[in-house]
């Protein structure tokens, strides 16, 4: 290969490397243990819930909320929407259902493992999707296999791209 083109190469591999990463980190579930300190449902449309400031201009849903706290450390909001068919293929068809879950844990003040994807960004206004609360017993372990899994294979696809980039360049000299 050209050696001009080897600088675009490696730069090229290490955006995709930096998408599909951050790809993966979104959309793959994570597990947390916190105490449930509170549930709330928010009417909501294409522009977010719906209030006097923003009252409904479409099709609206209802999206539930999940407040957590971790012991000696800030709160943390989830939210609770049905993916359905959609993306992402979770399939999740039982929203109402983990929510009434979590009403339950809220009242006894129980440790529960929710199991989420997404992000918390403030400033957007984005929150993760819980797919599943459970009760966390004293032993449980937040580590994910299928998580690890998609990160092994992708860190093995990113290292055979580099490899087969660096073989190309060193035998183009």
């Amino acid at each position: 290969m050209n050696a001009k083109l080897e600088k675009p190469a490696y730069l090229l591999l290490a955006m995709v490397a930096l998408a599909s990463a951050l790809w993966l980190d979104y959309y793959l579930p994570e597990k947390q243990i916190a105490t449930i300190t509170g549930v709330e449902v928010k009417r909501t449309d294409k522009d977010g819930p719906i209030s006097k400031n923003n009252p409904a201009d479409g099709p609206t849903t209802d999206v539930y909320y999940i407040y957590t706290e971790k012991a000696g450390e800030s709160v943390r909001v989830f939210r609770n929407e049905d993916t359905g068919w959609g993306w992402p293929f979770y399939f999740k068809f039982n929203a109402a259902d983990v929510q009434a879950k979590a009403k339950s844990m809220e009242f006894d003040k129980r440790r529960a493992l929710l199991t989420s994807y997404g992000w918390r960004i403030n400033m957007l206004s984005l929150f993760p999707n819980v797919t599943k609360v459970e009760d966390a017993p004293e032993d449980v372990s937040t580590w994910s296999f299928f998580r690890w899994f998609w990160f092994g294979v992708w860190a093995l696809v990113m290292g055979r791209a580099a490899l087969w980039l660096w073989r190309r360049f060193e035998h183009a000299d």
